[in-house]
């Protein structure tokens, strides 16, 4: 079988799928790709293939069935126990960025750092500590991995924990940033179904309004964000925006709403 063939062929699923599975079986970039549209595919190549292809048709994400996903111009370790990062969250990385430049000697927290897309990022391109915490010990073994390929596993360290809770009690930080479960508990039926039946339920849920965990969050933070410091939160709605807004207030912080590319709130940020 040729590379046109499968391109071109009705398997059900979109262009963007067939091409994806064909540069991961084959090993290929896009753009080597379609310069080798007549070369046929190796048996073994084959084989890879179309077990990749039958388990995208089953509804399983591609990110899960090539364990990588680009974010931020990176290739990270994804698996099934950690959320596929997203580009929205890229906006909370270049608000963290934008916030940290030229900043150096700053101790920063990812909190509920999954994949550690975030920390390790930020870490990478600003050269500052980055504390990764995360409930689910399976997620930051994935972390941990995508922070040794980037490079930056002596930038960072790593800690199960819920919220703050196996942190010491003197523990402060310049930056806290978190992308926390935000989906409220009506909407996770309403998801896509490689969503709402592969990624970590654990990661979603956010209760009755999706704020649930962030109000943890916020009702624990006085002593934790050093004088000055920044948080930086990724929400899903502007009712959520003006919710978090208020509670960040009320502990002192002033606020800023920060758009994604579809001009929809997507950050909440705030600074002592």
């Amino acid at each position: 079988m040729k590379i046109r063939q499968v391109i071109t062929g009705q398997t059900g699923l979109s262009r963007t799928d067939r091409v994806a599975a064909l540069c991961y079986a084959c090993s290929l970039t896009p753009e080597r790709l379609y310069a080798d549209l007549d070369s046929d595919i190796a048996d073994a190549d084959l084989e890879v293939l179309e077990k990749c292809l039958n388990e995208r048709m089953s509804g399983k994400p591609l990110a899960y069935i090539t364990g990588r996903r680009e974010f931020f111009s990176e290739t990270f370790t994804v698996n099934e126990n950690v959320l596929i990062p997203r580009p929205e969250t890229e906006v909370l990385v270049e608000g963290a960025l934008e916030r940290l430049r030229g900043a150096k000697g700053r101790t920063i927290l990812d909190m509920g750092c999954g994949s550690g897309a975030i920390g390790t990022i930020v870490a990478k391109e600003t050269g500052n500590r980055v504390f990764c915490v995360d409930i689910s010990h399976e997620a930051l073994k994935c972390a941990r991995q995508n922070a040794r390929s980037l490079g930056v596993d002596g930038l960072t360290e790593f800690a199960c924990s819920d919220l703050f809770e196996a942190l010491g009690t003197g523990m402060q930080f310049d930056m806290i940033l978190a992308n926390l479960p935000y989906v409220t508990s009506g909407e996770l039926a309403q998801l896509m179904p490689d969503v709402r039946d592969f990624e970590p339920r654990l990661a979603l849920d956010g209760g009755e309004d999706g704020l649930d965990v962030y109000r943890r969050l916020i009702a624990s933070l006085p002593g934790r964000l050093v004088p000055g410091g920044d948080i930086l939160l990724e929400i899903g709605s502007a009712h959520q925006a003006r919710e978090l807004k208020a509670l960040l207030e009320g502990a002192g912080l002033g606020i800023q709403i920060i758009n994604d590319y579809a001009n929809k709130e997507r950050v909440v940020a705030g600074h002592g």
